[in-house]
C-alpha cells in the first residue's frame, strides 16, 4: 500500500484541500489570500525599521541609495561653499594669539563674514557653535566686525542653552538647531533631513525662513543633488563650487555675488596625508560616487536640503498602506505561480524574474515621479508565496498520488501503478515480447467450499486466504494479472525486467504453499472444509502489455507460456502434487534445491511432452 505523505506541508494540504472541496472557488480564494497574507507579514517584518537591520533591510537600503545617487537632480547655481580646510586651519591659526583651532577663532571668523557681504552674497550659513565665548571683550569685538552687514549670517547653537542667558544674542545673527541630520537605520547613513528638530529650526531651514519664505516642519527624505560640474581634485562631488576659507577674502566677488555662503569643516583633501582629520563626514546615499567614498561633509548634507527646500521637490514614499499594498499584490503574483506545476530551475528563474521586473519598475517610477517604491520587499513577499504555495501544490499533489495509489492497488498491480502515477508508461494499446515466468494458482474443491460455508463466514474466509497470497506475491514482485476467484494468475519479469523472475517465482512458490498449507489446516479445524492450493508454473516469451479496446484495457500476458502454466496447474490434480514447474522454469533458476522430476506430461493444447517438476 501507499505511504501517507506526512510533515508540515502535507498536514497543510490535506487541511487546505479540505477547506476547498467545502467551499470550492471561496475555499481556493481563501487559500490564495491567506498564503499571500503570511509572505507579505513575514517580508514586512524581514524590512521593518528596527535596531537590528535585517540583510533584507540592508538591500533595501542599497537600492534606495543607489536610486537616490545616480537619478539625482542637477545641482544648482545658487550656492558657493567656503571650507575650512588645511589652509583656513593654517590662516586661522595664525590670526589667533594662542595658534589654536577650537574653538573658532571668532575674529577672524568676523572678517571673513565681513569679506564675503561686500562680495554681495545673498545669505551666509556657518555651520559651527558660535555659542560659546571666551569673555565679554571677544563677543564685542565680533560684533563690531560684523556690524555693517547686510547679507543675513545663520549660525548654530546647542538649542539646550538659552539665549540671552547661556550666551549672548547678536541681533544681526538668525540662530539655529545645530542637530539636522537623521539617522534612521543601523548603517548610520543619512537620508533624512529635520528641519526643526527643537522649538529652533536646523541651519538649512532658518535660512529659507531668513529669506522670507515658508520652510517644512516635519522631517524628509533627502533629495541629492548631483555633483557640481566641472569640480576636480579635492572638490570632487561637491554640490557647490568650493573655495577655502583662507583666500575667500581675495578671490573675485563674481564668485560669491547674489549666492548662498555656507561655511563648514571639508575634510576632502587632494593627498592621503592631509593635515586636517576627517571630521564632521557622514555617510549619504552618494557614498558610490566619486568624492563621497569617505563620507559627504556635514556642511554639504545642509546644502542638498536648503536646495531642495528652495526647489520645492522632494523623494515621494509610499505611505505604509500602500507598501504593504504592494507587497500583498506581488505576495499574490507568487501564490499563482506557485501552483503550478514546474521544474526547480523554472522557479529559480520565475524568482530572479520577479526581482529584475521589481528593480526596473523601482527605478522607472523613480525616474519618472520620484517615487521610490519599495524594490526588496516585494520580491520577498514574491518568492515567499511562490515557495509556500508550490511547496503545498507539491504535498497536495504527492498526496493525490498517494490516494490515488492506495485505491488502485485493490485493481492493479503496484508496478503497473507506479508507472501510471509516475508518468513513466504512456497508458495506452501496446505490447512487446518479454521473458517471464508465469504462475498460476487455484484453490481445490472452491465450489464445495462457497456451498457449505454461510455467506459471512465463505467472506471471511476467502478474504484471509487472498490477503495473504497477495502480500507474498507483493513482497516477491509478482504482477498480478487477474484474479480468478479461488485463485490468481501472476507473471514475474513484466512490466518490471528482472533478470532473477523464474528464482522469484520459485521462491513465491513455495512461500504461498507454506502459507496455504497453514491455513487450510487452521479453516478445516474451525469449519471443517478447505481445499489444497495448486500451482503451474512456465518460464520463456510472451507477448506482455495493454490488451484490449480503447475504452477500456488491461496489462496481461499471450502466449505458450501462459498455456502450459495453466496446464500444469491443472495436472497437479493427476499427480497429487500442489506445485509443478517446467523445465524451461527449472534451466533458468539458480536455487532449485528440492526440485524433483515427475516426468514429462502431455499437455492439452502444447503439441509437445513437457518436462515436470515438483518441490519438495
Amino acid at each position: 500500500m501507499a505511504n501517507r505523505p506526512s510533515g508540515l506541508f502535507a498536514a497543510l494540504a490535506r487541511r487546505l484541500s479540505a477547506l476547498r472541496q467545502a467551499r470550492g472557488f471561496w475555499g481556493d480564494l481563501q487559500v490564495f489570500a491567506g498564503v499571500a497574507l503570511a509572505a507579505t507579514v513575514v517580508a514586512l517584518a524581514l524590512n521593518a525599521r528596527t535596531a537590528i537591520t535585517t540583510p533584507f533591510r540592508f538591500i533595501e537600503n542599497l537600492t534606495y541609495d543607489f536610486r537616490i545617487a545616480r537619478i539625482a537632480p542637477p545641482s544648482q547655481k545658487a550656492f558657493v561653499i567656503v571650507k575650512m580646510d588645511d589652509a583656513a586651519d593654517a590662516a586661522m591659526s595664525d590670526a589667533s594669539p594662542c595658534h589654536c583651532l577650537a574653538p573658532i577663532n571668532k575674529a577672524w571668523l568676523g572678517d571673513l563674514l565681513a569679506a564675503l557681504d561686500k562680495k554681495g552674497v545673498k545669505a551666509i550659513a556657518v555651520d559651527y557653535l558660535l555659542d560659546t565665548w571666551s569673555s565679554k571683550e571677544e563677543f564685542e569685538d565680533f560684533e563690531k566686525r560684523v556690524a555693517d552687514t547686510k547679507a543675513p549670517i545663520i549660525v548654530g547653537v546647542d538649542p539646550q542653552r538659552k539665549p540671552g542667558v547661556d550666551y549672548p544674542v547678536d541681533p544681526k545673527l538668525h540662530y539655529a538647531d545645530s542637530r539636522a541630520l537623521v539617522h534612521q537605520d543601523y548603517d548610520n547613513v543619512i537620508r533624512d533631513y529635520d528641519p526643526k528638530p527643537s522649538r529652533m529650526r536646523a541651519l538649512a531651514a532658518e535660512v529659507v525662513a531668513a529669506l522670507g519664505k515658508s520652510p517644512p516642519t516635519k522631517p524628509f527624505a533627502i533629495r541629492y543633488r548631483a555633483p557640481y560640474p566641472g569640480l576636480t581634485a579635492e572638490n570632487t562631488g561637491a554640490v557647490a563650487p568650493s573655495y577655502s576659507a583662507a583666500y575667500a577674502a581675495v578671490l573675485p566677488d563674481s564668485y560669491f555675488k547674489d549666492k548662498i555662503v555656507f561655511i563648514g569643516a571639508v575634510a576632502r583633501s587632494a593627498h592621503a596625508d592631509a593635515d586636517s582629520l576627517p571630521e564632521d563626514m557622514h555617510a549619504t546615499p552618494l557614498r558610490y560616487l566619486p568624492g563621497h567614498d569617505a563620507g559627504t561633509p556635514g556642511v554639504e548634507i545642509h546644502v542638498h536640503a536648503l536646495s531642495q527646500m528652495l526647489a520645492g521637490d522632494r523623494v515621494r514614499t509610499p505611505t505604509p498602506l500602500v507598501v504593504g499594498l504592494i507587497v500583498f499584490i506581488a505576495a499574490l503574483g507568487g501564490a499563482a505561480l506557485g501552483r503550478g506545476d514546474m521544474r526547480w530551475w523554472a522557479a529559480i528563474g520565475i524568482v530572479l524574474s520577479g526581482l529584475v521586473v521589481s528593480a526596473l519598475v523601482a527605478f522607472l517610477v523613480f525616474y519618472a515621479f520620484a517615487f521610490a517604491l519599495p524594490m526588496t520587499t516585494p520580491v520577498v513577499s514574491f518568492a515567499i508565496a511562490f515557495f509556500i504555495m508550490s511547496r503545498l501544490a507539491a504535498a497536495e499533489l504527492q498526496t493525490q498520488r498517494a490516494f490515488y495509489s492506495s485505491t488502485l492497488e485493490r485493481y492493479l498491480a503496484p508496478q503497473v501503478i507506479d508507472n501510471i502515477v509516475e508518468g513513466k508508461e504512456a497508458v495506452k494499446i501496446g505490447a512487446e515480447a518479454r521473458e517471464i515466468t508465469v504462475m498460476i494458482s487455484d484453490l481445490e474443491n472452491f465450489s464445495n467450499l462457497v456451498a457449505t460455508l454461510p455467506l459471512d463466514t465463505f467472506q471471511h474466509v476467502i478474504n484471509g486466504y487472498l490477503d495473504g497470497i497477495l502480500e507474498i506475491l507483493w513482497n516477491h514482485g509478482a504482477m498480478i494479472d487477474k484474479m480468478t476467484g479461488d485463485g490468481v494468475i501472476v507473471m514475474f519479469g513484466a512490466p518490471v525486467a528482472y533478470p532473477d523472475h523464474a528464482d522469484r517465482a520459485l521462491a513465491c512458490a513455495r512461500a504461498i504453499d507454506a502459507f496455504a498449507e497453514v491455513y487450510r489446516e487452521k479453516m478445516i479445524a474451525e469449519h471443517g472444509v478447505f481445499g489444497a492450493t495448486r500451482m503451474g508454473l512456465d518460464s520463456g516469451v510472451g507477448l506482455v502489455g495493454n490488451f484490449g479496446g480503447e475504452r477500456r484495457f488491461n496489462y496481461t500476458a499471450y502466449g505458450e507460456v501462459v498455456v502450459i502454466a495453466a496446464r500444469l496447474e491443472a495436472a497437479n490434480k493427476t499427480f497429487g502434487t500442489r506445485i509443478l514447474f517446467s523445465s524451461e522454469t527449472l534451466r533458468r533458476a539458480t536455487a532449485t534445491a528440492g526440485a524433483k522430476a515427475v516426468g514429462e506430461v502431455q499437455l492439452k493444447g502444447v503439441p509437445v511432452p513437457v518436462a515436470a517438476y515438483t518441490l519438495t
